[in-house]
């Protein structure tokens, strides 16, 4: 088992499930290295500028350059391979959607010629007051939250429940919601407080939004698109 795979685990908090794996220190600190040579020099930041084509209302929003994503192009690809297969094995042996052996041995098959595609790439550098509106992601099939700097969340103001105690932690917060409505015996929506490191994989068209928070400091993360051979076409 490669270093990749050991630290790759995923969720299923409402039906669609949610990916999640943890970057190494040398990744983090190359994307924000990349992240900072762009956003401190005006003509590459003018030339990365992406905000025009995104919703979110934050501070600045770059593309992420190719050369970065083909370097860190095979921790990518592996952790869409591993989000690929937990979801067969679910249908198979616990949702039981995938009826014959055959099938499921099919499946597994196509795995292994899984071909993976990166679509659009991006920073996102996000200040006090910012935030993400409810959104979803087009034409593509899969797509990720990774997190590279985040504010001391221990600074954050905590509202209080008329009982006396705080309410959870909204500011800052990346919260993805299911497709289905809410019931009694299933959330829809699973909130993230963001750490360094920390990455996210889940369907494209799941919606999600990020919270607004009050701190000195940057929340700086990115996004990635990804198509796979194994889905339909993207929306």
């Amino acid at each position: 088992m490669s270093s990749y795979e050991k630290s790759y685990q995923t969720y299923y908090p409402f039906g669609p499930s949610i990916g999640v794996a943890k970057m190494s220190e040398e990744m983090v600190n190359d994307l924000n290295k990349t992240c900072d040579d762009i956003a401190n020099d005006k003509k590459l930041s003018e030339e990365f500028d992406y905000s025009e084509m995104l919703v979110g209302e934050v501070e600045q929003e770059l593309q992420i350059p190719k050369e970065l994503i083909v370097k860190w192009g095979e921790w990518f690809t592996t952790q869409v391979k591993n989000y690929a297969k937990d979801n067969i094995n679910q249908l198979y042996f616990h949702n039981q959607m995938i009826p014959h052996k055959d099938s499921y041995e099919s499946s597994m098959k196509l795995l292994e010629d899984i071909k993976v595609g990166v679509g659009a790439a991006w920073f996102v550098r996000s200040f006090a007051g910012d935030f993400n509106p409810l959104h979803v992601h087009i034409n593509c099939h899969l797509t990720c939250v990774g997190f590279l700097k985040v504010p001391d969340w221990s600074k954050e103001p905590r509202k209080m429940h008329h009982s006396g105690k705080p309410l959870d932690l909204a500011n800052g917060t990346l919260e993805i919601l299911g497709n289905n409505g809410a019931h009694m015996w299933e959330g829809n929506r699973m909130r993230i407080v963001p750490a360094v490191g920390d990455w996210y994989l889940f369907p494209a068209d799941l919606h999600h939004s990020v919270y607004p928070f009050d701190g000195d400091e940057e929340r700086r993360s990115f996004s990635m698109n990804f198509e796979t051979s194994l889905g339909m076409q993207p929306n």
